[in-house]
């Protein structure tokens, strides 16, 4: 498993403003670590990675099939989360 950096702070950011998001998110990411299927594929610009919801706000990542391993990409509010990829 691998957390790009701009989500890991993100994600610590959260940790002290919302607690209840945080252990959700920390939840949805152990499940995703066990179930990398678990999110919805996206499509378009975006094939290839994945995404969840939690609250308000959207994870996604993609699986690293030669790696075997899933990388976080983006965290976000759902307005946002698509802007940046």
């Amino acid at each position: 498993m691998e957390v790009v950096d701009k989500i890991r702070k993100e994600i610590e950011r959260l940790k002290r403003r919302d607690k209840i998001v945080y252990n959700a998110i920390i939840k949805r990411i152990l499940r995703i670590a066990e179930d990398p299927y678990l999110g919805k594929p996206l499509k378009g610009i975006l094939k290839g990675k994945r995404r969840v919801h939690v609250g308000h706000f959207v994870l996604i990542y993609e699986i690293d099939e030669n790696e075997h391993k899933v990388i976080f990409l983006e965290f976000a509010h759902h307005d946002e989360a698509y802007k940046g990829m």
